[in-house]
Order: C-alpha cells, then sequence, then structure tokens
C-alpha cells in the first residue's frame, strides 16, 4: 500500500513538471513572437559624409519627392523643332549625361546615333547635300469653271405685274442694246398711261390759263393776284405731269414710246402694252419669259451677257495662297477644247470655303469666239515669276509631325538631328525648301523614316510630307 502511494507520487511530480516546461515554452514562444519586428528592422547606417546625411534627411522628409522609375515624366516641354540647337546639345538628362549621348533620352531632343554602317548607297540610309536649282517659269494647275463675268452680265426683270403676249427672242442669240426682248400686257401699264394723259390735259389747260390771265393783266383788266394764281397751277399741272412721265419711265416705257401716247390719244393709247428691252449688248443665256406666262414685278425672266470675255473660278488649296496671293495681273493659260485661250488672274478670294478648306482665284478669260459656255470644266495653268536660285530635296527626306515639316541634318559624328523646314514648290518628286536649310548641310535624302521612329518613339507621327 505503501509502495503504490510513493508510485503515484512520484508520478504526480513528473506530470506537473512537464506541465511547468511546456508553460514555459509557450510563454517563450509568445515573447519570441512579440520581438521579431523589432529584431527585424535593420539598424539605419550611419552616413558616410555630411552629403549622405543631408540626401537622407530629406528622403525622411519629402519621401513623396522621390523619383519615379518607370518613364520619364517631363510634362509639357518645348518641342525640340522649337529649341536651338546648340542649347539641346549642351543640356544633361536626368541620368547625369549630356542628353543626346543617353541612349534613352536622346530622342526627346529628335536626336539619334545613326551606325556609319548603315549609311550609302547598299546602306538603309542615304545622306546628301540639298540641291541648287536655277528657277524657270513655273506653273501651277488646277481644275477650274468657267463662269459668267458679272460686270458684263444683265438679268432682265419685269418691271410690271401681267401677262406675257410675245417674245421676241430665245437662248443663244446674240442681241444690241435697246433690242425687244419680251412684250407685257399690265393693267398697271394702262393705268399709268390714263394718269400721264390726264396730267397733259390738265397742264394744256393750266397754260392757257395762265397766257390770258397775263395778257388780262397786260391790259390792266385782270389783277395781279389772278396771275400770281395762273401761275401757281400752271406749276402744279407740270409737277403732276412730270411725276407721269417718271412713272412711265420706270415701268419701261422709251421717251420716244411717251410721246405717241400724246400724239395717239384715244383708246389705243390706254392699253397696258409695255415692250421690255435689252439694256446692254450680249448672248440672252436664259430665259422662261414664254408667251402666255404670267410674270410679276421683279421677277427675272431673262440673262444677258456680253460672252468675249468670261470668268473662270479655280479652287486654291492653302498651300498654294502664299504663292499666288501677289500673282494678280499674271498671264494664266486655260486648256479646253484641245486647245489655250489666254487668262489673267484677277482675284483670289479673302475668305477660305470653311468645307472645302480652298478660296476662289478668278481669272479673266478672251472668249472672243464664244467657244467657251458658261459651267463648262477647264483646266487652269498659272505663270508664275521666277525668283532665280533656290534649294530642293527629295520629297522623300521631308517628314512631318504634328503639322510640322522637318528634315534630318548632320550634327557631328553619328549624331543626326531633326530639324524644321518651311516648303515651297513640289517638282517631279522634289520640294524646294523656302527656309530652314542651307546648301552646306549634310541631310538625309532616304530612309528618313528609319530615324523618325526612333525618335517618336513615344508618339509615331504621319508619314512623308506631300
Amino acid at each position: 500500500m505503501i509502495q503504490k502511494k510513493t508510485a503515484f507520487l512520484g508520478l504526480s511530480i513528473v506530470v506537473l513538471a512537464t506541465l511547468t516546461g511546456a508553460g514555459g515554452f509557450f510563454a517563450a514562444e509568445h515573447l519570441h513572437r512579440t520581438d521579431a519586428p523589432a529584431q527585424a528592422a535593420p539598424a539605419k547606417t550611419a552616413p558616410e559624409s555630411q552629403h549622405d546625411a543631408h540626401d537622407q534627411h530629406q528622403h525622411d522628409q519629402h519621401p513623396q519627392d522621390e523619383p519615379k522609375e518607370a518613364g520619364h515624366d517631363h510634362g509639357d516641354e518645348v518641342s525640340d523643332l522649337e529649341r536651338p540647337v546648340e542649347e539641346m546639345w549642351s543640356a544633361r538628362c536626368e541620368h547625369d549625361l549630356l542628353q543626346h549621348q543617353c541612349d534613352e533620352c536622346r530622342y526627346e531632343i529628335g536626336t539619334v546615333k545613326l551606325d556609319a554602317s548603315l549609311l550609302g548607297e547598299n546602306g538603309l540610309v542615304r545622306a546628301g547635300y540639298p540641291e541648287k536649282r536655277q528657277e524657270h517659269q513655273q506653273e501651277r494647275r488646277w481644275s477650274g469653271e468657267v463662269r459668267l463675268d458679272d460686270t458684263r452680265t444683265v438679268r432682265v426683270a419685269s418691271p410690271v405685274t401681267g401677262l406675257i403676249t410675245r417674245r421676241f427672242t430665245t437662248p443663244g442669240v446674240k442681241v444690241e442694246a435697246g433690242a425687244p426682248l419680251f412684250e407685257v400686257d399690265s393693267p398697271e401699264m394702262a393705268e399709268a398711261k390714263s394718269s400721264y394723259l390726264k396730267a397733259a390735259a390738265a397742264l394744256e389747260l393750266a397754260v392757257k390759263a395762265a397766257e390770258r390771265e397775263a395778257r388780262l393783266f397786260a391790259q390792266k383788266i385782270a389783277a395781279e393776284v389772278e396771275v400770281q394764281q395762273a401761275k401757281a397751277k400752271r406749276a402744279e399741272a407740270e409737277a403732276e405731269i412730270a411725276a407721269a412721265r417718271g412713272r412711265l419711265l420706270r415701268l419701261g416705257l422709251s421717251p420716244a414710246e411717251i410721246e405717241q401716247i400724246s400724239a395717239k390719244k384715244g383708246a389705243s393709247a390706254l392699253n397696258g402694252l409695255v415692250t421690255i428691252r435689252a439694256s446692254r449688248a450680249g448672248t440672252v443665256i436664259e430665259g422662261n419669259a414664254a408667251s402666255g406666262e404670267h410674270t410679276e414685278t421683279g421677277k427675272e425672266l431673262l440673262t444677258i451677257s456680253d460672252l468675249d470675255k468670261v470668268w473662270v473660278m479655280a479652287d486654291l488649296k492653302e498651300a498654294d495662297l502664299a504663292t499666288v496671293a501677289n500673282t494678280s495681273g499674271k498671264e494664266a493659260k486655260i486648256d479646253a477644247l484641245d486647245r489655250s485661250f489666254n487668262g489673267r488672274l484677277d482675284t483670289v478670294a479673302g475668305r477660305m470655303n470653311e468645307a472645302t478648306r480652298t478660296a476662289k482665284a478668278r481669272f479673266s478669260v478672251d472668249n472672243a469666239e464664244g467657244l467657251l459656255k458658261p459651267g463648262m470644266f477647264v483646266a487652269v495653268r498659272l505663270l508664275l515669276p521666277t525668283r532665280g536660285e533656290t534649294l530642293v530635296v527629295p520629297k522623300v527626306a521631308v517628314l512631318a509631325d504634328a503639322g510640322r515639316t522637318f528634315v534630318f541634318t548632320h550634327k557631328e559624328g553619328d549624331y543626326w538631328i531633326r530639324r524644321p523646314v518651311t516648303l515651297g514648290a513640289r517638282l517631279n518628286g522634289m520640294v524646294e525648301i523656302a527656309s530652314g536649310l542651307t546648301a552646306e548641310q549634310r541631310i538625309i535624302i532616304d530612309g528618313s523614316f528609319l530615324l523618325k521612329s526612333d525618335v517618336l518613339r513615344s508618339k509615331m507621327g504621319a508619314g512623308c510630307a506631300d
């Protein structure tokens, strides 16, 4: 019995010791986990120099100002096409290198490093110099349309409302000034004639009365006041007949026809017939003055134009405006009907057509034979004056980006840089350089698009300039 109790006591001591040891282990493990973050954080080493200490302080104060690793964020910068070359050549990039020597940053200043093996007749890229050319008389060509010369054209309208009773001409017929065109029977004309006859009769009576009163006054039979009254009535009658005569002239009667009204009198003088006549010589272009048709005052019925000269209207693109704007009066050739007609540039419109982005150029063309008809399409050739020696480059050498044209010029060694140019005329695969380039500058004349793809790696631009 004593032995059993002793064994039980020993077993209890072992269990208690085991539990005590386990508790210590778990407590130690909990402590280790609590202290782990503090132990994991590495201690900051002392700065190696005062400069490093300042940088570390700035980092601690403004961590958000640290440069980002991904990409180049330079914000809105002036285009390299606007900056002087020497300024860009001395600029340093964010990698503390001369920017044109930095493989990552040189494209930002429009610079390409071109391996010499790529140049030459057998290479992908060819270099050369602008060509000097002695400019000869140049031509500009456009399509045009024949129009009537407005300064030689009249549009005939009816001066009265009424019925067209006769037509004396047809479209295509040449007429002289004063020639009858059509006749209108108008109630308005009949009333105007009647008013004129009444005014004529009143004037005749007033003249006789004034003459009678003057004789009586001379014989001291009539008073002076009666003479004055007679003169006033005569003046009033003269004003009325002048107004009636003016009305007849506005309605289309000639002075001779008005005189005939007084001569005829009676019913034949009071008809409403009025003959509309041509105010100038020319060709009847179009008309709808048909017999039996009712017309109203102001309605256009015929168009008469002198076709010895016509206008040709051509559409000029924006690129042509600067060249053509100051060539007014220059000789032009109008090609139509397998022959050429002499013309002259009169004027260029003062505004662009918003829909077509073109401006109208007006050419005055000799057409004595009348072969050019309104509405006919023709070809226009404007002869431009010479300007002496010019520089030209192959069209493929000129590229465009964001509306600017440029070429790649040699800077030094393997480095080429793009520079802006202003273009002039385009002739047979060549383009004139108006400004931005000299004859001594070496340029890329073929394969420029390969350099452009490198410069514009962040934005692929348009192709060759047209």
